[in-house]
């Protein structure tokens, strides 16, 4: 372990089961996240969108556009944008929302928020792990990744971080796939890859793993045993996507190997 971030480095996804058990059980609270491509940092979905998009247009009467180095929106743009986008959407009398409860519901519907999607289950960041079969590479072709990654995070000692770093889990009804991913969120500083941010924060700590990573080898067939694994535990697409897309994503599922004896379910 170097700088409070401990790796493991997995012969299949079956040790992650084993792991689990011997690492967790006793230990203070830790939440889960899963990524298809180990690769891939612990960044904020909005920071991706601001090295995608980084210049914003200075509105002139100039002929020629010109750019500046400043994202289009700001957060707090980026934010009552989407607030005044879902006027009308939530249904009858909605509950009010404080910007961490609107962040939640709208990361959860595919806005970029300065979030990182966590759960409390080890076993359903093990799904997110391997959901997807195929990712975006640095060329923007899909690939089968080599490595897939589960991370662990120790929430008992967040608190050293000063606010910095903190758990979001508003408490609103209208958000079922809250509920239903057993999920919690972390809010991250903007520009901050959350595992660079533990090693500073972290230095010379070689006692307690803050942040561990599990690195899973990807084949095929992996990945396909590990999903009807999960499966048989009631971890799928129905079970985390509680509306009708999650139910036709379940469906879909069942094309793939390994769900043949749950076809004739009727």
């Amino acid at each position: 372990m170097i700088d409070g971030v401990q790796q493991y480095d997995l012969d299949s996804w079956q040790d992650f089961f084993s792991l689990t058990q011997q690492l967790f059980t006793k230990e203070p609270a830790y939440i889960y996240r899963g990524q298809a491509n180990y690769n891939w940092p612990l960044v904020s979905s909005i920071d991706r969108l601001e090295k995608k998009y980084p210049h914003r247009k200075y509105l002139s009467a100039s002929a020629k556009p010109q750019y500046f180095q400043s994202p289009p929106l700001e957060e707090e743009e980026h934010l009552n944008a989407f607030r005044r986008a879902i006027l009308g959407r939530r249904g009858s009398n909605p509950a009010p929302l404080d910007d961490d409860a609107c962040w939640v519901l709208g990361q959860h519907h595919g806005l970029a928020t300065p979030l990182l999607d966590w759960t409390r289950s080890p076993f359903i960041a093990l799904f997110f792990a391997f959901e997807e079969e195929c990712v975006r590479d640095d060329e923007n072709k899909y690939i089968e990744p080599k490595f897939r990654e589960v991370f662990g995070l120790s929430t008992s000692v967040l608190c050293e971080t000063e606010g910095k770093v903190k758990v979001v889990s508003p408490l609103c009804d209208d958000n079922y796939r809250l509920t239903s991913q057993d999920s919690i969120l972390v809010k991250i500083p903007r520009q901050i890859d959350l595992e660079a941010f533990v090693r500073k924060q972290w230095h010379s700590d070689t006692h307690r793993p803050i942040l561990r990573k599990f690195c899973i080898p990807n084949t095929n067939n992996d990945r396909h045993d590990c999903l009807a694994a999960l499966n048989k535990m009631g971890i799928n697409h129905m079970r985390l996507f509680p509306d009708i897309s999650g139910a036709a994503r379940y469906v879909n599922s069942l094309w793939e190997p390994g769900h043949e004896d749950l076809i004739a379910w009727e």
